[in-house]
């Protein structure tokens, strides 16, 4: 078992969320807010409120770039029990993005799986911190909307800064299946710059792979999803038999046979498949590359 880190101990708790009834959130519990709103940081102080009452809680953590719990392109999630502060059960879901933007089908499913692990495992309730992308032209606005038709919440808690989240409101205010609570942004958020949030996921990329070995994929002995997506620098979900992440890779080459990667994971006998994502990654320093189109197995691949 492993332990979360601390709240900040200089946390600035707004009144208003202390003061709404905290014991009466059970189930599903969906989180949103515009990027840097503290939807992490909400997510994580309702944890720990909750298992102090002795609760068995889960924190889902949906942000696919900024992660805090897992490296970027995974949805990662957590299950505490009572007032112990172990986590009792990880598990992670490969997307292979670092945004929602074109894979919004594997995020759905992603939290969809990883909410029916915690239930399964009795956590109760589950808050999912859902991600950043709010905005309608991006398509944040359907996003949520499904979010909220395929997780069914007991209740919404909206981060709002201005007026940014008005068309999500609008309607779940007369939704008689849900609560809504909106609260307001903590004071001490502090908005990151792109280079800085860049920069966190170079770093997460470059701690993860940090000692990672060779590990060989060959055709025809586990199935890989995405094959036209591979090529060197390419990350790679490396997947249990129950859909979830044992670990991840980057394709150093594309053989006439398989697949090498540079993996932590170091025994094929631990992966029952592979799937490849859009993320490329140098995994010697965690840079993010940009995609070239390279042979694929004698072919070429057409983005």
């Amino acid at each position: 078992m492993d332990k979360l880190p601390p709240l900040p101990v200089d946390l600035d708790v707004p009144e208003e969320w202390q003061g709404f009834d905290r014991s009466a959130l059970s189930g599903t519990v969906m989180l949103v807010g515009a990027t840097d709103s503290g939807k992490s940081t909400l997510a994580r102080w309702l944890l720990e409120k909750a298992c102090r009452r002795g609760q068995n809680a889960a924190w889902l953590d949906g942000d696919l770039g900024q992660s805090s719990l897992g490296i970027p392109g995974t949805l990662n999630l957590v299950t505490r029990a009572g007032e112990s502060s172990e986590v009792v059960e990880r598990a992670s879901f490969f997307v292979g993005s670092s945004s929602p933007r074109g894979h919004m089908l594997q995020v759905l499913t992603g939290l969809c799986r990883l909410r029916d692990f915690a239930r399964a495992k009795g956590a109760d309730p589950v808050f999912i911190d859902t991600s950043g992308l709010v905005a309608q032209e991006y398509g944040g606005g359907a996003l949520k909307e499904w979010e909220v038709e395929l997780l069914t919440p007991t209740a919404v808690i909206a981060l709002q800064q201005g007026r940014e989240l008005e068309h999500l409101l609008l309607p779940w205010r007369h939704d008689p299946r849900l609560k809504l609570h909106v609260l307001p942004v903590s004071v001490g958020v502090r908005r990151r710059s792109p280079q800085e949030r860049a920069e966190r996921r170079r770093i997460l990329f470059r701690r993860f792979f940090d000692g990672a070995g060779t590990l060989r994929i060959y055709k025809g002995q586990k199935p890989v999803y995405g094959l036209k997506n591979a090529e060197p620098g390419c990350l790679a979900g490396l997947i249990d038999r129950e859909g979830f992440l044992v670990g991840a890779g980057v394709v150093s080459q594309v053989l006439s046979n398989g697949l090498e990667l540079v993996s932590p994971i170091r025994s094929p006998e631990q992966v029952a498949l592979v799937r490849l994502g859009k993320l490329r990654i140098d995994p010697l320093t965690g840079t993010e590359l940009q995609r070239v189109t390279t042979p694929l197995f004698g072919k070429e691949v057409e983005e």
